[in-house]
C-alpha cells in the first residue's frame, strides 16, 4: 500500500524539540531530527513511506522567506518524494505575499500547500489582515497547515471567516482534542487532521466512524514523533481497508490535483 506522510520538517530547530502536549503546554525534549532532505530520506526508507509533504524548521526559528527558500533547495534533491510547503507572511507588509504574486511563484516552484504560524510571526490570521489572500486560497483550494499550538481561537476564527477554507491541523498533543475538534468536522466541510498525535487505542476509528475517513491523511508530524509511532497506529487502527488506503494516501492526492493555480 502506498503511503504519503502529510506532515514532516527538514532542518535542526534552535530548540530540540517544541512538542504539545494536553491543555495547551509545551514540552521541551531531545528527539531526532533530519539535518536534511538525505536524513529525512534514510527515516521514510526506513519506515516504508513513499513521499513526504515536507516543511523547513527554519520557516519558524529563523525567517519565513529564508525557510521557503531552504525547503525548495531540499526537496529540489528528491522531487519525486518530498512535496514543498511554504509558510506565509501578511502581503500587507511583504508583498511577495499577494496572490497575484505567490501563486504563480508557487507554480513555478512546485509548490501547492502553504502554511501559518501567526503567533509566531506576530501577525493576525483573520480578513482583517489576509482577507484576500485567504479568500483567494480557499477559491484555488490551497491547503493550509495551522497547529493549535498557537491557540484554538486562531483556528476557529479563520474558519468562520473563511468557511471554504482548506485547513489541515497538525501538532495538536496526543491527549484527546474532540472536544475541540468534532465540531470543525461537523461544520467545515474542508477541515482535515493529520493523524500524527493520534496514538490513542480507537481514536481512528472513531473520526471515521462519525465522520467518514475522507477528512484524515496519514502524517506523523516528525520529528515531534518518530514516524513509526503514528504508521503502526493507522496499521493497527482495525478501519475498513478502502478507509486505510484513503487516510494512507488517496486523500493526499485528493487535495493535492485539486489545487488550481
Amino acid at each position: 500500500m502506498k503511503l504519503i506522510d502529510c506532515s514532516c520538517a527538514i532542518g535542526y530547530k534552535t530548540i530540540n524539540y517544541e512538542v504539545v502536549n494536553h491543555e495547551h503546554l509545551l514540552v521541551r525534549e531531545k528527539v531526532k531530527q533530519a539535518r536534511d532532505a538525505e536524513e529525512l530520506l534514510a527515516e521514510l526508507d526506513f519506515c516504508g513511506i513513499d513521499c513526504a509533504v515536507v516543511s523547513h524548521n527554519a520557516m519558524t526559528d529563523v525567517d519565513p522567506d529564508y525557510g521557503n527558500r531552504a525547503v525548495l533547495a531540499e526537496t529540489a534533491k528528491a522531487p519525486d518524494r518530498l512535496i514543498p510547503t511554504w509558510t506565509l507572511l501578511p502581503p500587507i507588509t511583504e508583498k511577495q505575499y499577494h496572490p497575484e504574486r505567490l501563486f504563480p511563484a508557487m507554480k513555478a516552484s512546485g509548490v501547492r500547500m502553504l502554511r501559518a504560524y501567526p503567533e509566531r510571526n506576530r501577525y493576525e490570521l483573520c480578513g482583517i489582515v489576509m482577507g484576500e489572500l485567504l479568500g483567494e486560497m480557499a477559491a484555488a483550494g490551497i491547503p493550509l497547515y495551522l497547529s493549535p499550538s498557537e491557540g484554538w481561537q486562531p483556528i476557529y476564527r479563520v474558519l468562520e471567516e473563511f468557511p471554504s477554507l482548506t485547513v489541515i491541523l497538525h501538532n495538536y498533543g496526543l491527549w484527546s482534542h474532540a472536544r475541540l475538534t468534532y465540531p470543525l468536522f461537523r461544520t467545515y466541510r474542508n477541515f482535515y487532521m493529520e493523524t500524527g498525535d493520534m496514538q490513542t487505542a480507537g481514536e481512528i476509528k472513531d473520526i471515521c466512524g462519525k465522520f467518514g475517513s475522507e477528512r484524515l491523511l496519514f502524517g506523523s508530524d516528525f520529528p515531534s514523533n518518530g514516524i513509526g509511532g503514528p504508521l503502526a497506529a493507522l496499521l493497527g487502527s482495525g478501519i475498513a481497508q478502502d478507509h486505510l488506503e484513503n487516510i494512507a494516501y488517496r486523500n493526499a492526492e485528493r487535495l493535492l490535483g485539486e489545487v488550481r493555480l
